[in-house]
């Protein structure tokens, strides 16, 4: 495995954000030749599978400016500086659908797209829920929906979810029913 590291010669920021960073790296391949790869560096993010006691998934419609259409997601966002991931998770469920969770455990974590990126998502599976009060950000327009597990599925297998994390969380949420 060692043979295919690939060694950073230099990197150049092209772009800063409030969210990412975009790097324009030269490496140099195990070949000994040199190649250039562009990179998006990004903070990390969690996001949050909360299934309520009538078995239904709570999701948030949210319009996304990079695809033009409003996507059916489970709940997630960005870690602060300094903030554990499960701080995170229940941050973000409750400004986002207005539940709290008593409860969060992480499920696992993994990159989102290596090929560009070094976001890593964290799924939380989120317990013991009580509604309280949105409160989303102030350039944040979310609507709350709980659909029901298994017409999560039948979407999922449809088509009708395009976001790669719900995907996931809805596949957390029909293996965790499924050993409950």
């Amino acid at each position: 495995m060692k043979k295919l590291i690939e060694k950073e010669i230099k990197s150049e920021q092209k772009y800063k954000g409030t969210l990412i960073e975009v790097t324009r790296d030269t490496v140099e391949l195990p070949d000994g030749k040199t190649s250039g790869r562009d990179v998006v560096k990004h903070p990390g993010a969690v996001a949050v599978v909360a299934v309520t006691e009538d078995n239904e998934l709570i999701l948030v419609h949210q319009f996304r400016k990079p695809v033009n259409e409003v996507t059916l997601e489970i709940p997630a966002g960005l870690l602060r500086p300094g903030e554990a991931g499960g701080e995170t998770a229940k941050r973000e469920l409750e400004e986002e659908t207005g539940y709290r969770a008593a409860k969060v455990e992480k499920v696992f974590e993994g990159y989102t797209s290596p090929g560009y990126s070094n976001e890593v998502l964290r799924f939380y599976w989120a317990t013991d829920l009580q509604m309280m009060a949105q409160h989303t950000d102030e350039d944040e327009f979310v609507e709350v929906e709980l659909i029901d597990l298994e017409a999560c599925v039948d979407m999922l297998h449809a088509g009708k979810i395009k976001d790669n994390k719900t995907m996931i969380g809805i596949m957390i949420a029909q293996m965790r029913s499924a050993a409950a």
